[in-house]
């Protein structure tokens, strides 16, 4: 019921929001993102209060459950054509409506809604839709996606980059909002409390060794070579890399199928991590994100993927939009680019 309550809170605030102001005054809101969800932070805040609930008990769902699956939290009114490419997103009052959401639910989870130089140019929300062509992007935009946590190669919040401190940590949550879902193309979460359950204690222990390797996913390689030049240790595989940290609550995850090697030099470390991701299929989770829905995956403690997407680029095709959200309070100025309100390093 915290979820429903959220969501609703989350719309009445938004609708009140959007019907004060004119479309214009809306979009440049969306460009400071902090102070817009602070602005409409007091009137969630009191929606929950009316039903007995406190911003607490939604935080703390956030923390405790992989992911929080909002139902109807914007409605869906003038859509055009679905984008064929991953920016810029269409200004109309739907999708609007979708960001200004995402900034309110990211905001009442103590988190700010922020974006990196290096995917996607830094722009702040992202449609994830089919592209055209036949090259790498076009075919994953298409195929199935196995579990992994966004922004591998980044650190998780509290520890610094193992090549360069400037990098600001993956994000908390990966908030996904639906505009389109003809298909009904199921994203997929695996609860990591519950892939853990799967595994011995020794297993475990090998997943927290300093032994594995990550290398960029392939959203950032391009950015980061943009940025930064071709030569850059951040576009490296970096090796001795842990998966698996253990935090107040429990464990958190840093991982990606197809930004790992799974070849290493122990044994006992490759079978962990062939354990990990058969363990990772098995209490695999699949969720449908309906237009009009929000899915606030925990990057932390939520492995995440999907179905195949059906559809041509373009038309009515699958359209969800997609940003992300972190705790910054502990972020230094390095990690942050001078001209921007929401755009971390790299």
């Amino acid at each position: 019921m915290i979820d429903a309550h959220f969501s609703m809170a989350i719309r009445g605030a938004v609708n009140r929001w959007m019907s004060d102001n004119p479309l214009e005054t809306c979009l440049l809101a969306l460009d400071s993102p902090v102070v817009l969800g602070e602005a409409l932070l007091p009137q969630i805040e009191s929606a929950l209060s009316n039903v007995g609930l406190a911003l607490a008990d939604v935080q703390r769902q956030a923390w405790v459950n992989p992911f929080s699956h909002l139902k109807a939290v914007f409605d869906i009114d003038d859509l055009p054509e679905t984008p064929a490419a991953f920016t810029p997103v269409p200004d109309v009052v739907t999708t609007v409506a979708a960001r200004a959401c995402s900034v309110a639910c990211l905001a009442a989870l103590n988190s700010d809604t922020i974006s990196y130089g290096s995917e996607n140019d830094g722009h702040l929300f992202v449609n994830l839709v089919v592209l055209p062509g036949d090259d790498d992007f076009a075919e994953k935009s298409k195929s199935d996606m196995r579990g992994h946590t966004d922004a591998v190669s980044f650190p998780v919040r509290g520890q610094l980059h193992e090549f360069d401190e400037r990098v600001a940590p993956s994000p908390d949550f990966v908030c996904l909002s639906g505009l389109r879902n003809p298909d009904e193309t199921a994203t997929t979460v695996m609860p990591l409390s519950e892939v853990l359950q799967q595994l011995t204690p020794a297993e475990l222990v090998e997943l927290t060794k300093p032994q594995y390797v990550i290398r960029p996913q392939k959203t950032f390689t391009r950015g980061l070579r943009k940025l930064l030049g071709k030569n850059s240790l951040l576009l490296n595989a970096m090796a001795g890399i842990q998966l698996l940290f253990e935090s107040e609550d429990g464990y958190w995850i840093r991982y990606s199928h197809s930004a790992a090697d799974a070849d290493y030099e122990s044994h006992l470390a490759t079978h962990a991590v062939t354990r990990f991701e058969e363990a990772c299929q098995k209490c695999s989770v699949s969720v449908v994100i309906s237009p009009g829905d929000i899915l606030v995956v925990n990057n932390r403690v939520g492995l995440h993927g999907r179905g195949v997407v059906g559809g041509e680029a373009g038309g009515h095709s699958r359209w969800l939009l997609r940003t992300y959200g972190l705790d910054t309070r502990t972020l230094t100025p390095e990690q942050r680019y001078v001209d921007s309100k929401f755009k971390l390093f790299p």
